[in-house]
């Protein structure tokens, strides 16, 4: 079959399905899942499509990996909360999962008889992780990746990469090259060399060129030469380069390669191979416990010092199967440890885990509100370290993300009324940054209806939401909403029509159109400068 017919193939259904996901209120991945199965069973593809698919799903998998790398700091991941709760859920639910499955071959069933006390450590291994590509795709969409609990699910994804790397060294009877060692000083050169690099990139294609030039030979083929995982190469290298001031504009730039690529992950798992029914039922029953995995993160998580709801929303991130369980079941399968069906077992639960998944990450705060009570008993803390902050005094503007359009909206109120400005943004790095240099202003969840709830609201004029993504906003309205009484006006900033309108219904008093309203601004105040009506300034 000819490339353009390939192409045409599996973009036009990947496209069509995400369209109707979309419109069933769901992540349009699942319509991407749906394509490589509908593939599957119609038996239009072929070798060529499959060889194509494999390596943009290899392409997409870097790139993600890359790109978390630029939001995550080195020292995120020595907190206690992360590595203590990582490890103690993998090597419980290594030895539950396995448990269950090696009791389960005594009782004949197909799949399950037969299997080993090492098989079934193997296969509970598998099931051990957690989706990366779900879970930082889940986190994008709602604008989270920076919020706590969002570090918090990535973190964990992070030490579960390091368990990932250990397993397939081991897997492989390869020990890592004696180059191994010089590891420490190649990633302090590289680093220094990359960010001199970063700096004469400019802002055009050859930043896109460095985009893919630093996770794939820099990150990933150092890592493969040195027989380690390349996708943790490709992570770390985005984390060396997480302070410098462009990698913010190099992760905006990459996203959308990311994005596109990552299509080829979910039709791949499709493309595994023809599910008999057998296997989806066996599929089906290991599906349920996903649900002890999470519950197994909430209580870990409840030993240390989280509130209920950020405890909640990381675990339910974490409820899932991941991608890495097909590497393991592949491993196993040419070990001769597993049969050729437990790799469609294993992509169908991730599958089915991610369908599960999807729904409940889309109405997590309604649960979580819903079922507040409960989960707050649950969890064992008293004191925690990320408790809302309680807006009072004379404050009378609040401007909610501090990021390219909050951070001058409020340095203009903090140049006006310094006193009664208070900037909020979930982001506890930036908080302290700007706490340093004498700024007002607090970590916060918006999204939250307690911090809402538990403020006096009383004296503020003006709530100005500014965060860059579309989705905070939105759920910021929606708790905004559900207070008795709202005594201030409401601002927000918008991109689209669509979003404008729904920020119309949502009752909003000035939106702000970026893309139409910007440009009336540029030439009214070039206007006002140049007539001598208005001090000229530069803009940074």
């Amino acid at each position: 079959m000819e490339a353009i017919y390939i192409d045409a193939i599996w973009l036009g259904l990947a496209f069509l399905s995400g369209i109707v996901m979309k419109q069933l209120g769901l992540p349009a991945l699942l319509g991407f899942l749906a394509t490589g199965f509908f593939l599957n069973y119609s038996e239009l593809t072929d070798s060529n499509i499959k060889e194509v698919l494999g390596t943009i799903s290899s392409l997409g998998i870097t790139l993600l990996l890359f790109t978390i790398g630029l939001k995550i700091k080195i020292k995120a991941l020595a907190r206690k909360e992360i590595w203590i709760t990582a490890s103690v859920h993998m090597i419980l639910t290594t030895l539950a999962f396995s448990g269950l499955i090696f009791g389960l071959s005594f009782f004949g069933l197909q799949f399950l008889t037969d299997i080993s006390v090492e098989t079934a450590m193997v296969i509970g291994f598998s099931l051990s992780f957690s989706s990366t590509v779900f879970i930082v795709k889940s986190l994008e969409e709602r604008g989270e990746i920076t919020s706590t609990h969002g570090k918090f699910a990535i973190g964990v994804l992070i030490i579960q990469d390091i368990f990932a790397v250990i397993f397939l060294t081991a897997s492989k009877n390869i020990m890592p090259s004696i180059w191994v060692l010089t590891l420490p000083i190649y990633l302090y050169v590289v680093r220094l060399v990359l960010y001199k690099l970063l700096d004469r990139s400019g802002h055009g294609e050859l930043l896109t060129v460095f985009g893919f030039f630093a996770p794939f030979i820099a990150g990933a083929l150092v890592f493969e030469v040195l027989d380690l995982k390349s996708d943790l190469g490709a992570l770390i290298i985005g984390m060396l380069l997480v302070n410098h001031h462009k990698a913010e504009e190099l992760y905006d730039r990459m996203m959308n390669y990311k994005d596109f690529f990552l299509i080829g992950f979910f039709i791949n798992i499709g493309l595994a191979e023809t599910p008999s029914w057998t296997s989806v039922i066996v599929a089906v029953v290991l599906l349920l416990v996903v649900f002890f995995k999470g519950y197994l993160f909430l209580k870990i998580f409840s030993y240390f010092n989280l509130r209920a709801r950020t405890n909640f929303l990381t675990s339910l991130h974490l409820m899932n199967y991941s991608e890495f369980g097909l590497i393991v079941g592949a491993v196993a399968v040419n070990n001769d440890m597993l049969s050729d069906e437990w790799l469609v077992i294993l992509a169908l639960l991730m599958s089915f885990s991610f369908l599960l998944s999807s729904p409940l990450v889309v109405r997590s705060y309604e649960i979580f509100d819903q079922f507040k009570v409960v989960l707050t008993k649950i969890n064992r803390t008293s004191k925690e370290i990320d408790s809302q902050p309680r807006i009072k005094g004379n404050v009378k503007y609040v401007v909610v993300g501090i990021g390219s359009i909050g951070g001058p909206a409020f340095e203009h109120f903090h140049s006006q009324y310094p006193k009664e400005v208070i900037g909020v943004d979930y982001n506890t790095d930036k908080i302290n940054n700007l706490r340093e240099e004498g700024y007002n202003v607090v970590w916060g969840d918006t999204t939250d209806r307690d911090f809402w709830e538990e403020s006096n609201w009383n004296n503020v004029d003006v709530v100005i939401l500014a965060m860059s993504d579309y989705a905070s906003n939105f759920n910021t309205l929606k708790q905004i909403n559900k207070l008795k009484k709202r005594p201030f006006k409401i601002a927000a900033i918008c991109h689209y029509d669509d979003e404008k309108h729904k920020f119309e219904n949502l009752q909003v008093d000035y939106i702000y159109d970026y893309k139409t309203t910007v440009g009336v601004d540029f030439a009214q105040h070039a206007i006002d400068v140049c007539h001598g009506e208005e001090k000229p300034s530069v803009s940074t």
